[in-house]
């Protein structure tokens, strides 16, 4: 009876595929957790997916009076930019800064401008956006949904200091009979429909209640945020805003701002 000759190399690699072999099927028995934890998350509205952008909030290191004049107490602030990018002779430079305290979330916005544009005196006007005005949207809960839900806040704020405001439902549908309890104020520099001169500019101040906002301030916690500004040139008024979402109350690609 003839037998084969099996050579020394051949044995090595047979006993390096039953290795293989043997590692690969401990591997495939053992539980699948990473799986069934992925799906037991709360979707991206509980801040989990990680923002494209992010702001950090420092505390005020005192009170702010809300009159409109960016002082002092400002300058504690990490400020950003909304400059606009549209392609217009005189384009808006914005900066903005954000401050918090036990009491308020504080927001405030200093637009260069050469041409400053107003009309509207009345309170949740519907034409308010053709002014020259800016806007803070929140998603304080971060359900970065595309639903307005009932944490959903908007306040817009024109050259003359009227307001606009409303807040979601749990519908998720804009409910504009709400009125805030924010404080606004607002100061100009140039006059207002004259295009014969330069106009330097405006700025604005907004003290948003914790209360109304529905959370409780202290370093780490987090709300969904983003910041638009708008630019009355005659027929050609135009918004901008920070996190390019079409329509604005879109939460679901808004930043992030961090109380520090």
């Amino acid at each position: 009876m003839a037998c084969s000759k099996v050579s020394k190399s051949s044995l090595i690699l047979l006993s390096l595929i039953s290795f293989c072999l043997l590692a690969f099927i401990g591997c495939t028995s053992g539980k699948e957790s990473t799986p069934s934890a992925k799906q037991n998350l709360p979707n991206a509205g509980s801040g989990t997916k990680k923002p494209d952008r992010e702001i950090i909030c420092r505390k005020a290191p005192s009170a702010i009076e809300v009159d409109g004049i960016i002082e002092n107490t400002w300058q504690a602030a990490e400020t950003m930019r909304l400059d606009d990018s549209a392609d217009i002779p005189d384009p808006n430079r914005v900066k903005i800064y954000t401050l918090w305290d036990e009491n308020y979330l504080y927001v405030a916005y200093e637009v260069t401008d050469r041409y400053l544009v107003g009309f509207q005196t009345e309170r949740d006007h519907k034409a308010l956006y053709k002014d020259d005005m800016i806007e803070v949207l929140l998603d304080p809960r971060r359900d970065a949904t595309d639903l307005w839900l009932e944490d959903d806040i908007v306040y817009h704020v024109n050259i003359l200091g009227q307001v606009k405001d409303d807040r979601g439902s749990p519908e998720g549908r804009s409910d504009a009979t709400w009125q805030s309890d924010a404080s606004f104020a607002v100061i100009y520099d140039g006059t207002l429909n004259d295009s014969t001169d330069l106009d330097q500019g405006f700025s604005v101040e907004l003290a948003v209640p914790w209360s109304e906002i529905g959370k409780k301030p202290m370093p780490g916690e987090t709300l969904g945020i983003n910041f638009a500004a708008g630019d009355a040139e005659g027929a050609d008024e135009h918004l901008w805003d920070w996190c390019g979402a079409r329509p604005f109350r879109q939460p679901s690609v808004y930043g992030v701002l961090e109380l520090e």
